[in-house]
């Protein structure tokens, strides 16, 4: 079900309404949003967190990385109405392709809350009572680090839910270590300071890493426990091109060899006993990574065509671009 891609009906006072007097000044989330070129998605996001009803106050830091479309304009419609909900930031240059940490640093550095809720401009939340059900949990259970729900998937370009919703039990580091990413970003509500650990700490900033959330998450379920909410709370939008989503195998097999370094990295910094996942395992982790997503119809012509310094990758993209061996693996995909 879509929320309405106008500005809600919702005002300010309504949304405000259940804070109650005596703590309308302790914050106690910060809703972070990072958003670009998302003109045609934004209202959706922004409307989500706005229907949230809560016992506690909660901002919405949103980050509009200099968009080109009508995004920043949009937002602005919304902080004119909600000035002391929405609280945005506008740049006149975009921070994410320079790659050195700063857009990461300025959102962080906004968010005031006790906890932070991650959801970005071109996804949303569906659940009124997200925020209330997983800040109620975390502030009962201290020994709990993070919370996260099940989120669904729509396709963008085919306007249809998937069948299957994305999310499920994480035991503990090790399980998230081993078996991968299985958390929705925008369904996780987290300690603020576990994240600024995380962040002085490992400094991300500088690995190289393709994507922030795994890493974080990997952190997180190192230092306290994590608890899984089995509902979809959020629509998690599967757009043609994206950091986990593109239809460009080079780059596909660059975000999954970062994952591997992620894995590499944290199975030496936390002295895991996990040796199997380090680079000379790392072609039985792209054919399964492979045979999990829906890449081997389209892609032996890109694999065979695959041009790379990397060897490693040059080896998998000659391997795989075998069509007796793709026709193989989709045979063992199919079943």
């Amino acid at each position: 079900i879509f929320l309405q891609t106008i500005m809600t009906t919702l005002t300010q006072e309504q949304v405000m309404q259940d804070w109650g007097t005596d703590n309308s000044d302790t914050l106690l989330v910060s809703v972070r949003c990072i958003t670009y070129n998302h003109e045609p998605y934004i209202a959706d996001a922004l409307d989500g967190f706005l229907m949230q009803k809560t016992n506690f106050p909660f901002e919405v830091i949103v980050h509009d990385d200099a968009s080109t479309d009508r995004t920043a304009d949009i937002i602005r419609e919304y902080e004119t109405k909600f000035p002391k909900i929405i609280k945005p930031i506008y740049e006149t240059e975009n921070l994410y392709s320079k790659h050195d940490g700063s857009l990461g640093r300025m959102v962080n550095a906004a968010c005031t809350g006790k906890y932070i809720a991650y959801c970005e401009g071109d996804d949303y939340w569906i659940d009124e009572n997200k925020l209330q059900m997983q800040v109620e949990f975390l502030e009962d259970n201290p020994e709990y680090g993070m919370c996260y729900t099940k989120s669904k998937q729509y396709v963008q370009e085919k306007q249809k839910f998937l069948k299957n919703s994305f999310g499920e039990y994480v035991k503990d580091f090790e399980d998230l270590l081993v078996n991968g990413n299985r958390i929705p970003t925008l369904s996780v509500v987290i300690q603020k300071s576990i994240m600024q650990k995380y962040k002085d700490e490992i400094h991300p900033e500088n690995k190289g890493w393709l994507m922030g959330d795994y890493p974080l998450w990997l952190y997180a379920t190192h230092e306290k426990k994590s608890k899984f909410f089995d509902e979809a709370t959020c629509v998690y939008r599967i757009l043609p091109e994206s950091a986990a989503h593109t239809k460009n195998i080079e780059k596909r097999i660059l975000f999954l060899e970062s994952t591997r370094c992620i894995k590499e990295f944290y199975t030496s910094y936390f002295n895991s006993d996990i040796t199997y996942i380090g680079p000379e395992k790392f072609f039985e982790f792209y054919l399964k990574s492979f045979l999990l997503n829906d890449y081997l119809p389209s892609a032996r012509l890109e694999f065979r065509n695959l041009k790379c310094k990397n060897l490693k990758l040059r080896f998998i993209g000659i391997f795989l671009s075998n069509k007796y061996l793709f026709k193989f693996l989709a045979f063992i995909k199919g079943r």
